[in-house]
């Protein structure tokens, strides 16, 4: 009876040194993680302008560049959020050189793949927005 009772015992012992030791999977990547970093935007017509945006995203900031031809301006650094159930971020409007500041902010929807590159926003449209869909390719 004492054997089968330490046979019983070491059995389950087994089991649970086999069990502690599986590995545990890492949680899968959030927009809000995902979103950090530099990127570079696909070419926009602004107008009867080509241009293209550069993007430096920070925890709660981004700030943009505008790249038209040769020449660049820096945008004010701005403030966003991330909605990572949702898939969607929100962005206080940039203020483009020349215009005065907005308290609009854009809402977009983000489509994007964990551990891919490329990234696109689409605007949820509202009345008065003429905000683009932007493809973000990842530039760092």
């Amino acid at each position: 009876m004492k054997k089968l009772l330490f046979i019983i015992l070491a059995m389950f012992l087994s089991v649970g040194i086999f069990t502690s030791c599986e590995e545990e999977e890492e949680p899968a990547q959030t927009l809000t993680a995902f979103v950090i970093g530099e990127w570079e935007s696909q070419d926009l017509l602004l107008g009867d302008t080509e241009a293209y945006f550069l993007a430096d995203i920070e925890i709660g900031f981004y700030t943009l560049t505008l790249v038209v031809g040769d020449e660049s301006a820096v945008l004010p650094k701005e403030g966003y959020t991330v909605d990572d159930g949702a898939n969607t971020i929100t962005i206080d409007q940039p203020t483009m050189p020349g215009n005065e500041p907005s308290d609009e902010k854009i809402l977009f929807d983000v489509t994007w793949m964990e551990g891919d590159n490329v990234m696109t926003w689409t605007p949820v449209y509202i009345e008065g927005s003429d905000a683009p869909v932007l493809q973000w390719t990842r530039g760092d």
